[in-house]
């Protein structure tokens, strides 16, 4: 007799339900993070949730945990619809449950706030002045327009907001940061998955130390694992100037609402802007932890150069107005805005 039928392997279905097998994947996710970072101590049997224990775990056994985590994890994503950032619109924000809130519009101290902002740093390399004579020679020496060259006016921007953040807190620029996917939920009660890329976020910490730890290991992940010490998480997109930055307003709320939660935070704000012109965005996660209500700028504020007639130039009031909204957002990125914010 044939022992072919014998020597197939027999499929093994699972049981359980898609939420039955995230929360499986979530808490054997918590056990392997433990196992990195946890020492392990004598267990107590009078209160076995108070204890950890002591186990030695070779290094087979965690390859095996491993592959299962992956394969749960493929199993899970497979379940779901994956939308990209560039790709959101309107539909996707009612799907997820992305409101709009009142406009933002600056109060009416703006020339005050200018005046205080231009004088922050000024024991830094990056002052008011050495930005504006920055942005003075990207003006000159840069080819327009592209999301590329747009990007050169950004840099400037946020290296000028670093030199006005308080001495006591230390700020870490990511470039083309990748998000991994995260789930979110919609309004039918299913989820869908979030995925792309940011083109700048800023961390901001109080600790030297996990600073120099953001700057090497700059993955959502890694800040997760010292919540404690991200003060606040700021997302900047950039854009072409030749295209129409409402257009992308979706884009960036689907970043902004991706890294809110992944980071388990209830605030968080973020900026579009093509270096020239800058719309500013506040998102809130709702009570309930599903979906988020927003709140943008009136118009966007423009640093563009000015036609002298005779040459174009940067203006005077603009660059350190943007600079300053940027420095005071960035420290308070995960929080609501404060009384004393720029907008109201």
């Amino acid at each position: 007799m044939s022992t072919e039928r014998g020597s197939k392997k027999r499929k093994t279905r699972s049981g359980c339900s898609g939420i039955e097998l995230t929360s499986a994947f979530h808490d054997l996710q918590k056990f392997r993070d433990k196992i990195k970072t946890e020492d392990l101590v004598e267990p107590d049997d009078s209160n076995l949730e108070s204890v950890k224990l002591d186990m030695e775990i070779d290094e087979d056994a965690l390859a095996q945990l491993d592959s299962l985590l992956e394969w749960m994890d493929s199993k899970i994503k497979s379940t779901k619809k994956s939308r990209a950032f560039s790709s959101a619109n309107s539909t996707l924000m009612s799907n997820i449950q992305i409101t709009e809130g009142p406009p933002l519009s600056l109060k009416d101290d703006v020339a005050q706030r200018v005046d205080a902002a231009r004088l922050a740093g000024a024991d830094h390399f990056m002052t008011s002045g050495n930005m504006h004579k920055l942005l003075d020679m990207l003006l000159r020496l840069v080819a327009r327009p592209s999301e590329a060259s747009a990007c050169t006016w950004v840099d400037a921007f946020l290296y000028r907001a670093s030199a006005m953040l308080p001495p006591t807190k230390q700020m870490v620029l990511n470039v083309k940061y990748n998000v991994s996917p995260v789930s979110v939920p919609t309004a039918s009660g299913s989820e869908v998955i979030l995925v792309g890329f940011i083109d700048y976020t800023v961390v901001v910490t109080n600790d030297v130390k996990i600073a120099r730890y953001f700057l090497n290991h700059p993955g959502v992940r890694n800040l997760a694992q010292q919540i404690e010490s991200v003060l606040g998480f700021f997302v900047v997109e950039a854009k072409d100037r030749d295209v129409k930055l409402d257009d992308h307003v979706p884009q960036v709320l689907t970043q902004l609402y991706a890294a809110v939660t992944k980071l388990k935070k209830t605030h968080i704000q973020g900026t579009l802007t093509n270096g020239y012109e800058w719309l500013f965005l506040v998102l809130n996660v709702n009570s309930n932890g599903k979906g988020a209500s927003y709140r943008i700028s009136d118009r966007s504020y423009s640093a563009a150069p000015q036609d002298t007639g005779v040459n174009m130039v940067i203006p005077d009031m603009p660059p350190d107005m943007i600079a300053g909204i940027l420095a005071s957002w960035i420290e308070h990125s995960c929080e609501d805005l404060l009384e004393d914010d720029w907008f109201g």
